[in-house]
Parts: C-alpha cells; sequence; structure tokens
C-alpha cells in the first residue's frame, strides 16, 4: 500500500512504523526537528515495549504526488480542520482515510471536507509518544485497534484493509459500529487522561487513592450517561470493563494529555473534557467530574496556546 501518516507523533508513528517495517511505502508528516531528523535517517527509529526497529520510508512537511491507499490521520484533535485540508493531494478516489485521534467528532470534519464515504473511524489503546527527534516510544497499553466504516456496516474494503493491517503486526478488529466504539475508547481516554493529568501521577498511584480511584470511575460513567443520552448504546459493562482496563495497566502509565500538560503543551481539552461537558449540557446529563477537570485544566491549556502564539 501506498500509505500517508498525517501526524508522526507517537501513535502514527509507532502503526505508521508497523506497516513501513512491512514493506508498505509509507510517507511520513511531520514538522520540525522531529522532521528533520527523519529525513536525515531515512525514517524513524520506534521504541516499543518489545522490541526497537527502524521504519523506512519518506518525511515530509506536507503530502504531494500520487494519491494514497490510505491516510493515518493521527494528529491531534486541535489540528483536524488545518491537517484535514493539507492531505488534499493524496486524497483520490479510491484513498481510506481513517483516523484514529481522541474524541468522538473528527471524523465528521473529515466527512464534510472529503465526504462520509472515503472516512474510516477507529480507536487505539496505546500510551505512545515522540521521545527524541526521529524517535517514537511506545510505552503501556494493549496496543489494540478498532475500526471500521463512519457510516456504520461492514464493507469489503474494511475487511481487505483488517488483513493487510493484522499482517503488518496491527492488533486489529474489524467493527460494525465504530460509532458505538469511538463512545467506548472515549470514556475511557477520558478518566485516564483527566485523572494522570489532574493529579500529575500515573495510574498506579490512582488506583492506590480510594477516593481518586473513585473519581476516575465518575468520570466513566459520565461519559457513558452522555453518550446514552445521545442514543449511543452504551450499558454498565462498559464501566466495569475500563475499570477493568485500568487495572491491568502498567502502574507507570500516563496518559498523552498528561504528557503535554507537564510539557507545557496545548492539550486536546475541549475534545475530551470540554466536549462532554457541552453535550451534557444540551442533554441535560449532569457532569461535574469532568467539569472539575476541564475547570483546572483549562487554565493550564491557555498559557500553552498563548507561549505557541508568542
Amino acid at each position: 500500500m501506498r500509505v500517508a501518516v498525517m501526524g508522526t507523533g507517537g501513535l502514527g508513528g509507532y502503526f505508521g512504523g508497523l506497516l513501513a517495517r512491512a514493506g508498505h511505502a509509507v510517507t511520513f508528516i511531520a514538522r520540525g526537528a522531529h522532521l528533520e531528523a527523519m529525513r536525515r535517517r531515512g525514517g524513524l527509529t520506534v521504541r516499543a515495549v518489545d522490541g526497537e526497529w527502524f521504519a523506512p520510508g519518506q518525511a515530509v512537511a506536507a503530502p504531494e504526488g500520487d494519491p494514497a491507499d490510505l491516510v493515518l490521520f493521527t494528529v491531534k484533535s486541535y489540528h483536524t480542520e488545518e491537517a484535514a485540508a493539507l492531505i488534499g493531494p493524496v486524497v483520490g478516489a479510491q484513498t481510506a482515510v481513517l483516523s484514529l485521534q481522541n474524541g468522538v467528532d473528527n471524523e465528521e470534519v473529515l466527512a464534510r471536507t472529503y465526504g462520509a464515504g472515503r472516512v474510516l473511524g477507529g480507536v487505539v489503546y496505546i500510551l505512545a509518544a515522540v521521545q527524541a527527534p526521529g524517535v517514537v516510544q511506545q510505552t503501556a497499553g494493549p496496543r489494540t485497534v478498532v475500526f471500521g466504516e463512519w457510516q456504520g456496516g461492514m464493507s469489503d474494503r474494511v475487511r481487505r484493509l483488517e488483513g493487510v493491517l493484522a499482517e503488518a503486526g496491527w492488533r486489529v478488529t474489524a467493527s460494525e459500529d465504530v460509532v458505538r466504539e469511538k463512545w467506548v475508547k472515549f470514556a475511557f481516554i477520558c478518566a485516564l487522561a483527566g485523572m494522570t493529568a489532574l493529579t500529575r501521577l500515573p495510574i498506579g498511584e490512582i488506583r492506590a487513592s480510594p477516593p481518586t480511584w473513585a473519581m476516575f470511575r465518575q468520570i466513566v460513567e459520565e461519559v457513558v450517561a452522555v453518550g446514552r443520552a445521545r442514543g449511543v448504546p452504551l450499558g454498565p459493562e462498559v464501566v466495569e470493563a475500563h475499570l477493568e482496563l485500568a487495572q491491568r495497566l502498567e502502574p507507570e502509565a500516563t496518559s498523552s494529555l498528561h504528557h503535554d500538560l507537564t510539557g507545557g503543551r496545548r492539550l486536546e481539552l475541549e475534545a475530551l473534557h470540554g466536549t462532554v461537558v457541552r453535550f451534557g449540557r444540551e442533554a441535560g446529563v449532569p457532569t461535574p467530574a469532568c467539569s472539575a477537570v476541564y475547570a483546572a485544566l483549562l487554565p493550564h491549556d491557555r498559557r500553552a496556546r498563548a507561549s505557541t502564539h508568542a
């Protein structure tokens, strides 16, 4: 396949790196020192919990050339509009655009730009980040991916793509209802991201503090309630499954929100807790825990944005 990775951070670098290692023609789209390092080396170094490998590929600041078979869309949610416009040159009639982003509405932006028929939604359970220019490190998480047609249902292209991705080493499952899958992941990431960022501590210490662990559960419950109010079929089994998953995480596991907060970078706060609060208000569903996370972290996001534009 011809693959373009729109946003070669931890997520795009790891999964795009697997495709490159398997022999697919991968173009890594990045910026700054990370881009320059990949250009010099002719690819990306991936350091995973089960080994290290080099992922060969072209590194560019903006996509160009022939249409890609697959675009891995892995930018931060606050860059969705900008990045959606940027990938135009490589989106052809047969291109599949797979969003693996946090949040539950990034795919709507892609669908408005390129048509819902080109858009695939996906969820990923992984902790990975750029460790140094040209180096991505995967530190925790089961590394599983669930994806499917954004419009719902099963398609031949999704089944074919599932096979190709699995052969490349993805732990991947195709779904007929990826919108529900997005909300299931949303409930987990809001809790993990919110609590690790709010406390500045890893999940092991959160689990060890009963009131803090109870707030983790409350966030999951709030997101499930909001999703259900919006017509997404979510039940109490989602809450229990997420608590079990959080119990299995490595004690030192944090989140990308924690990583960005402690690094003084912009936060995906609006796509996560801000969306829960907004949707909850619209649906008349109380979201006190998510509101507390949102209120506490918003000044940090504003400070980071101000320093970016300074």
